[in-house]
């Protein structure tokens, strides 16, 4: 937050700098305070126009200097200066910020979800999706400390998401002995953390880039509901507990309840995200998930798995790892396979 705030104060003085300047060869000092003011996207609505809209310029530059002195800075005064500074900075690509790391509620992403359950692993209803229809979700930022962190070291894929044993696995299942420490993949808030009947002992963690991600079968907990923690942090220790078969991790990526396939934000082979951005594309049921920057074929008609694989020179077995499918998988013309 600190980080951001003294980016955004060098961006609002060099700006306000140029409005000073400009005051100068303008009589009207009352447009050019109104001018200023307008650029911290304060209304007149907003309680501290009356305030701000009486001082010049130069007064407006001494009072966001003296900010960074104080111990306890005015909260509602630095929302408006980031609100103003990231779409400023985002408009000329100067900047990237999480999509909802800067909202008013403790609560991360509360905006997007409006629904904060510490009992129910999946509370969310078809209303939160209905007018969803694409959106891209900034993953990391780490020009303020918000980074990613594999949840195991060295991971093993156990299981794949899809289908299996004639029924959805909505997650990757992730080899790992009891005691292995498990770890926050992004920064965020612990909404869930007990034990299941399926999941076993489970933590749910709902994140500022937007995503919740699940940890189950858990041997022990090492956080509780409300704790917010950061990327890499141990959350829990690896075990076999709930509906397993052995010791493994079953890790989830969720976004507003719909579950995404873990290996189109991760590469598992090098731990590290594919992409720092996510493009969501809402269907019926579920999202399309497409990490930005990445390569993809469009599928046309005519098109099947090894001619599209011997397209790009990769195999079959090439084509369907990078996009968690098997090689039955039905292609739907317009959708996007990766292939590379």
């Amino acid at each position: 937050m600190k980080l951001l705030f003294k980016i955004s104060l060098f961006f609002l003085l060099s700006f306000f700098s140029f409005q000073t300047s400009l005051c100068h060869n303008n009589s009207d000092e009352t447009k050019h305070k109104k001018d200023t003011v307008s650029a911290l996207v304060i209304n007149p609505k907003n309680p501290l126009y009356a305030n701000l809209s009486n001082l010049s310029g130069n007064e407006i530059i001494n009072l966001i200097d003296s900010l960074l002195d104080e111990k306890n800075l005015p909260q509602n005064l630095i929302k408006e200066i980031n609100d103003y500074a990231e779409s400023r900075l985002l408009e000329h690509d100067f900047y990237v910020s999480l999509t909802n790391y800067y909202e008013d509620s403790p609560i991360p992403s509360n905006s997007m979800y409006g629904k904060w359950d510490t009992k129910n692993i999946l509370p969310y209803d078809e209303s939160i999706t209905k007018n969803d229809s694409s959106l891209t979700l900034t993953l990391v930022d780490t020009s303020n400390f918000c980074n990613f962190v594999a949840p195991i070291q060295d991971p093993v894929v156990t299981s794949n998401f899809g289908w299996r044993d004639g029924r959805n696995h909505n997650g990757i299942d992730l080899d790992l002995q009891v005691w292995d420490p498990v770890a926050a993949s992004f920064d965020g808030m612990v909404r869930i953390a007990l034990h299941h009947p399926n999941y076993g002992r489970v933590v749910v963690i709902r994140h500022y880039n937007g995503l919740e991600t699940l940890y189950a079968h858990l041997h022990r907990l090492k956080v509780k509901t409300g704790d917010i923690v950061e990327a890499g942090q141990i959350i829990g220790l690896g075990g076999s507990s709930g509906r397993s078969t052995g010791s493994h991790l079953h890790f989830e990526v969720r976004f507003k309840g719909k579950p995404l396939n873990p290996k189109h934000l991760i590469s598992f082979k090098k731990n590290t995200l594919i992409s720092d951005s996510l493009e969501l594309t809402k269907r019926k049921y579920s999202y399309t998930a497409l990490p930005l920057g990445i390569e993809y074929h469009t599928i046309a008609r005519g098109d099947f798995m090894y001619k599209i694989a011997s397209r790009y020179g990769i195999s079959v077995d090439e084509l369907c790892s990078l996009n968690g499918i098997n090689r039955n998988k039905v292609l739907i013309v317009g959708r996007k396979l990766r292939i590379k």
